[in-house]
């Protein structure tokens, strides 16, 4: 699970910053401090380095815009929420002049609060990656999420297509799944399908491919999802490029919001092209030691050809209920933090053999719980019911906060 995002509270009225408090605590987030305007707020901001700052603007207005001038000024990056109970365009007008990222109507329910500080990380997220040049590459396309693990076994393709059916159905977004694996892929087989084209088919006419043709080349999934299968016979991956695969992703890519790619437990050039184009990785481990091992050595192997390894989010599968390296230990070994802990479910696997999802006919299974709070997370969508526990492309693309000794990885 991703980290708790930190709020500083900073207004005059001690109550108001209790009801505050009370808040945040409903929506699960965390406290990073509380204080008054002026120099008391900046510099417990600069030490408490806050996720998202909450200031309050009553009359007179002054005091507290000249606090919001002064946060800014020395945190840049940290966005400011201003709340108020004048719900005039001249006070909202007053808050966005100041440099505040939103502004909310006090009292302010705890939907609310919830809201604007999710959608404020988020936004604040995207800018940074703009300025970064993170989204230069992308274009007008899609976000790709490839799932990875350097060993059979270990869930990948039950977890590529269990999370492609949780987006499609957490987000409204359309998502596309492509079967990558290069040995023997199954996507098909656990989503019973029976597709009559292939990656092979497109292959052949993907530099002359119109838009409007794309659709007869993928099959369509009672989720929603549009799945792009591998070839039955694993020699006829032979006929596909590096080049003309990475192709067929742009093109999917163009015409889809999410495009989540299933791969192999090899680094062979199709492999590496899914890599190379991910806006994400989801690299799958289990706890054993022949899994953990085969994840460093692989890590070592992209290390050398210079991939950019803030891309990658370990993701933990529990496939079996035998302990094996605790969590902490894995980090320490990989020097990734873990993303994400699927807990061990039999049922989840065995139902997806069978060619039924459990992810749809058992959703409050733990393991299906757990991808579809994983799609709500890369999707940053909102949770229906109750506080959320992190909070999307802010979750996977956020800047990293010296706060390790705080951080504890727990089971969502």
């Amino acid at each position: 699970m991703a980290r708790t995002p930190e709020v500083l509270i900073v207004d005059q009225n001690p109550e108001v910053r209790f009801e505050l408090k009370r808040l945040l605590k409903q929506s699960q987030f965390g406290l990073a401090g509380e204080a008054g305007f002026g120099m008391e707020a900046v510099s417990l901001a600069v030490e408490a380095k806050p996720d998202v700052i909450i200031c309050g603007m009553n009359e007179p207005i002054a005091r507290a815009l000249q606090t919001v001038g002064a946060l800014i000024d020395s945190l840049a990056e940290t966005p400011v929420i201003i709340y108020s109970s004048s719900r005039t365009l001249e006070a909202a007008r007053h808050a966005m002049l100041a440099g505040a990222r939103d502004f909310l109507s006090a009292p302010a329910t705890p939907g609310q609060l919830e809201e604007s500080i999710v959608r404020t990380l988020e936004s604040e997220e995207h800018r940074h990656m703009r300025l970064s040049g993170q989204t230069a590459s992308l274009g007008a396309q899609g976000t790709i999420i490839t799932v990875f693990g350097p060993k059979g076994g270990i869930g990948k393709t039950t977890i590529a297509t269990s999370l492609a059916i949780a987006l499609a159905q957490e987000t409204g977004q359309s998502v596309a799944l492509v079967d990558a694996d290069t040995g023997f892929g199954d996507v098909t087989g656990m989503l019973d399908l029976r597709p009559e084209q292939t990656i092979v088919d497109l292959v052949r006419r993907i530099d002359g491919l119109s838009r409007e043709e794309l659709p007869r080349y993928l099959c369509r999934h009672s989720s929603g999802v549009a799945v792009l299968a591998g070839p039955t016979d694993t020699f006829a991956w032979r006929n596909v490029s590096s080049d003309q695969f990475r192709k067929v992703l742009e093109t999917l890519a163009r015409i889809h919001d999410v495009l989540v790619i299933d791969t192999g437990g090899v680094l062979d050039e199709v492999c590496l092209a899914t890599l190379d184009a991910a806006t994400l990785v989801l690299w799958v481990t289990t706890p054993e030691f022949t899994s953990v091992k085969d994840s460093l050595h692989s890590m070592e192997a992209l290390q050398a050809i210079s991939f950019p390894h803030d891309r990658i989010r370990v993701t933990l599968n529990r496939v079996s209920p035998e302990d094996g390296v605790r969590p902490q230990t894995l980090e320490e070994v990989l020097q990734h933090k873990v993303f994400w802990q699927i807990p061990y479910d039999r049922r989840l696997r065995q139902e997806s053999e069978l060619g039924n999802p459990d992810i749809l006919n058992n959703p409050a299974s733990p393991a299906a719980h757990s991808l579809i709070e994983m799609a709500r997370a890369i999707g940053g969508s909102k949770r229906a019911a109750g506080p959320p526990r992190r909070w999307g492309l802010a979750a996977l693309f956020g800047r990293a906060k010296q706060r390790s000794s705080q951080e504890e990885i727990k089971q969502p």
